[in-house]
């Protein structure tokens, strides 16, 4: 996983080794199930809403598949994920931003 960024901005973006649709059912289901006190909901293709329970978490999730990188005979997928936290402080972001790489961290990135 490539960050662009783990700043303070309300705008982050990754580029990931996960394709669009795996990328949904990751966030949608263990992501954000029915342990976890973050909820998330499809807004349209390969579009997401983050909300989180009991507090001010705002986050609009879009990605886009872009060529594969090819490693010899391999091609990796490779997943450009746009993150805007809207209003969202800095400290729940962050905690945010703990969990997905928790979640989301695949064999070194």
């Amino acid at each position: 996983m490539k960050a662009d960024s783990y700043s303070k901005s309300n705008l982050v973006e990754y580029e990931m080794g996960y394709g669009a649709d795996e990328f949904g059912k990751v966030l949608l289901g263990p992501f954000s199930g029915d342990r976890s006190d973050f909820d998330a909901t499809e807004i349209g293709r390969h579009h997401w809403q983050v909300s989180r329970a009991a507090c001010a978490f705002e986050l609009d999730v879009k990605v886009s598949e872009m060529p594969p990188r090819k490693l010899g005979l391999f091609k990796l997928p490779v997943l450009d994920v746009k993150f805007d936290f809207g209003n969202t402080e800095s400290s729940l972001r962050d905690e945010f931003l703990h969990r997905f790489h928790q979640y989301f961290h695949k064999g070194g990135g």
